[in-house]
């Protein structure tokens, strides 16, 4: 895991100059600070820079947030905490973040035929507000989350298959946060209610350095994937936000031969930033951008990858405006 990068030093001229720029704002105690301009340089009158903490994604994040020591967590948009705890998810109102439709990724050499059939009928039923219930019954009730899989794989029916047509070993393997563990659960469900002899290996770790390097390797069959984030990884960072269609023909036209997306399901899980009511009411926000008004440096924690990523520390500085010391 990553740990934060300090800020690059400052010039001595930068330095004297946001030395003089604050002796003047601090003889000013008569004006109204409504009639500063916000610029993008320290000393001018911007928003100090927010702090950023590297935290492992999920439960820890969840708790740094509940316990104050983070001010804004960088969670998924379906955590089942958001409702238990009335926290408010910031309205992406730039668009910074893509279709992030959850979508079977396989290997074509050994999912076919009734494998193919049996994730497809997956996404079929699988919807937003299912995967936060699941995660609810898991992060919130401290359920199996393979027992939780089990269970909405027999409410949908998946499992009543009469005659199974499927044959042979098939590893599915997960992220490490709840929700790809159920997803990956509920996909080895599915495929052995077909046939398949099915081993799960979850928890793995991020998508950059462990899950996708697997499934290239053929160390994994499946993996439960979100459209715009493997996009992000296919083109090297350097792509636009893009509706779910659109997301998957570019993902397919990037991805190394061998590998290919399924029938994406209608249920969307976005990264975003969440704060909790108090905060909301405190800095009077409402959408990500209204933290470019925030005059204090808050802390926003998120997994140690988000530093990097253009749909998270980075696509909030270009697309927002926001800074960050890191």
């Amino acid at each position: 895991m990553e740990t934060t990068r300090p800020a690059p030093p400052r010039s001595s001229l930068v330095v004297a100059v946001a030395v003089a720029a604050a002796l003047v704002l601090a003889a000013c105690t008569d004006s109204d600070p409504s009639t500063v301009e916000s610029g993008d340089g320290a000393g001018d009158g911007a928003a100090p820079a927010f702090s950023f903490q590297p935290l492992d994604p999920g439960a820890i994040t969840v708790t740094a947030l509940e316990q104050g020591s983070i001010d804004i967590a960088v969670l998924f948009s379906t955590n089942a905490a958001i409702a238990a705890n009335d926290w408010v998810v910031l309205e992406d109102d730039k668009e910074l973040q893509g279709a992030e439709n959850i979508v079977p990724l396989v290997r074509t050499e050994v999912v076919n035929g009734p494998a193919v059939d049996a994730l497809d009928g997956v996404s079929e039923a699988l919807t937003t507000e299912a995967i936060t219930e699941l995660n609810r019954r898991v992060e919130a009730d401290r359920e199996d989350p393979e027992a939780v899989a089990r269970d909405y794989a027999e409410s949908e029916g998946l499992l009543d298959i009469e005659s199974p047509e499927g044959s042979g070993p098939l590893t599915v393997g997960s992220f490490n946060f709840t929700e790809s563990q159920i997803l990956a659960h509920l996909y080895a469900h599915v495929l052995r209610a077909h046939g398949y002899e099915v081993s799960v290996e979850a928890n793995l770790g991020a998508r950059e350095q462990v899950v996708f390097p697997a499934i290239e390797r053929g160390e994994l069959d499946i993996v439960p994937e979100y459209v715009q984030s493997l996009l992000v990884l296919l083109a090297g960072g350097d792509v636009e936000a893009l509706p779910v269609d659109e997301g998957v023909e570019r993902v397919e036209e990037l991805l190394p031969e061998g590998l290919e997306l399924l029938e994406p399901s209608e249920a969307q899980d976005q990264n975003a930033l969440v704060v909790t009511a108090e905060t909301a009411e405190e800095y009077d926000l409402e959408a990500v951008s209204d933290l470019a008004e925030v005059d204090e440096p808050l802390v926003l924690g998120g997994p140690p990858e988000c530093a990097e990523r253009p749909q998270c520390l980075l696509g909030y500085e270009e697309v927002y405006g926001l800074r960050f010391d890191r």
